[in-house]
């Protein structure tokens, strides 16, 4: 399948980190930076009434973000997919599936991992801010902050971070930190 833009090799870029640290957020401001780029939340390919998490339900969300990623890949104007997910609970085996998936299929992109982490006083000021309540902030903290320490990707530690210079790490880490590359893009289907 050539899908490329040129003759670069698609990326997909990870985000991921402890639940409330600020990976949409930071996903929202590097799609702004960075041209050819889509932004895939998984956050909105699982919202169902009532929120439940059953192998059905599961299922479905798989089949979301797959078809997503799978159409941002075959897009030519699309080289860089920005995907903010989180690795606690069956969420690992998830995106494990679905690159692999992906592979199988015969789409080609180079995987860009980026760890966000913080302390946890500012994880919890983090999740306060978007408006969490105070159970589902326990419930993050205690299950997804030590899901990250034995993860092996480039950290940034956004405990001092603004949201800006968050996304100028990123971008050096994934090595489009030139401005001719990454200069604040108007993209048209947004406004």
């Amino acid at each position: 399948m050539n899908m490329e833009r040129g003759m670069e090799m698609k990326r997909l870029i990870l985000l991921c980190g402890a639940n409330g640290i600020g990976k949409s957020t930071a996903s929202a401001e590097l799609m702004k930076r960075l041209p050819h780029s889509s932004y895939i939340d998984s956050d909105y390919c699982r919202m169902t009434n009532p929120p439940i998490f059953n192998e059905e339900l599961i299922r479905l969300n798989y089949k979301n973000i797959h078809a997503m990623m799978e159409n941002s890949f075959a897009c030519g104007e699309i080289q860089n997919v920005i995907f903010p997910f989180g690795f606690h609970g069956h969420r690992k085996q998830l995106f494990d599936a679905l690159l692999e998936e992906l592979r199988q299929k015969g789409i080609s992109f180079e995987l860009v991992p980026v760890l966000l982490y913080c302390g946890e006083e500012e994880n919890v000021r983090r999740a306060r801010a978007d408006g969490r309540d105070e159970e589902r902030i326990r419930r993050g903290i205690r299950n997804s902050r030590a899901v990250y320490e034995n993860v092996d990707y480039p950290r940034i530690d956004v405990t001092d971070m603004t949201v800006e210079e968050t996304a100028e790490e990123i971008l050096k880490i994934i090595g489009t930190g030139n401005e001719e590359e990454t200069g604040n893009a108007v993209m048209g289907s947004m406004g």
